[in-house]
């Protein structure tokens, strides 16, 4: 029975129609799951923590563990919390911009269960990150949960549990092995919101573990949901929200440069942002015997949470 880790950093709406679909999805397979809600020092206005105890409410027979940081943790940060919390062999992650449906789950999870070296599993999306090979999108978009779920359906039909390997890891909706975690640990926390999960999946790779993508398994994705926040609430436009990520991209990426010793691009905007440019792994075989693959959770951070 998994752990599935949802963080949220404002956007209640998107964060209670995440949960909910994944409660739906998790009864319709008759799994028992841990959920770990992580609220990632959220405006109190927004009331993530509200939601987090109501969908404690709705999920009665699951256990619901609710954290919230004081402290803006980013991607990797509240992906390490949930790692570090998570007791189950099989780990979620979710972003809460998703919809996701029982047979999303259940394409991972037959995929996963092909080979002890699956460590990290993830499936197709209307939106997918650094990988728009795994771009499987409508002809029209979706109205409702029931459409969502058809297509799903269709999708899995179609693919059932065929699966390719992966040499990059975009870390927005992905299925871990307890093998795995015990190996390399949690996120580096020297990258702060960008290539944490570049890096996660190159350790996973040096610890000889494989990518895959079961093409069978199809979720949707709003996509952006923290750029679409930034211009909805605070009165930015896209362009300086968009700004206002790149600068922390580059500051993640001079780290990536200096801890895998990649000789350039210099800067990464306009430079090596074409998704062809992330795969790293032969860099990261080269780096075998330089770079620590076990990177543990931070006791540190444990004095930025509250446990509710």
């Amino acid at each position: 029975m998994p752990s599935i880790i949802v963080p949220a950093r404002n956007a209640p709406e998107a964060t209670a129609h995440c949960l909910a679909s994944l409660l739906f999805s998790v009864t319709r397979l008759n799994l028992k799951c841990e959920f770990i809600l992580v609220d990632d020092a959220s405006d109190p206005a927004e009331k993530i923590l509200d939601v987090f105890r109501q969908h404690r409410t709705n999920a009665a027979g699951h256990e619901t563990k609710i954290i919230r940081s004081r402290k803006h943790q980013h991607y990797s940060g509240v992906f390490s919390i949930g790692l570090n919390c998570a007791t189950r062999d099989v780990v979620f992650f979710i972003s809460n911009d998703m919809i996701v449906t029982p047979t999303f789950l259940q394409a991972t999870l037959l995929v996963s269960s092909l080979s002890r070296d699956f460590g990290i599993v993830r499936g197709t999306s209307n939106y997918t990150d650094s990988h728009p090979e795994h771009e499987v999108e409508p002809k029209e978009r979706p109205k409702n949960f029931q459409e969502v779920d058809v297509f799903s359906r269709n999708v899995f039909s179609a693919n059932a549990c065929r699966y390719v390997e992966d040499q990059l890891l975009s870390g927005d909706a992905i299925l871990l092995k307890r093998s795995l975690i015990e190996r390399i640990g949690v996120l580096d926390l020297r990258f702060f919101g960008y290539f944490g999960d570049v890096d996660y999946g190159m350790r996973a790779h040096l610890a000889g573990f494989k990518l895959v993508c079961a093409k069978g398994a199809w979720l949707f994705h709003e996509g952006s949901g923290h750029v679409k926040y930034e211009m909805a609430r605070r009165a930015v436009t896209i362009d300086e929200a968009r700004d206002r990520r790149m600068t922390l991209v580059e500051t993640a990426y001079r780290e990536f440069r200096k801890k895998w010793h990649l000789p350039g691009p210099e800067v990464w905007g306009g430079g090596g942002g074409a998704p062809d440019a992330l795969h790293f792994f032969a860099q990261a075989r080269t780096q075998a015997g330089r770079v620590e693959l076990k990177c543990e959770f931070p006791a540190s951070v444990l004095d930025d949470l509250e446990f509710h």
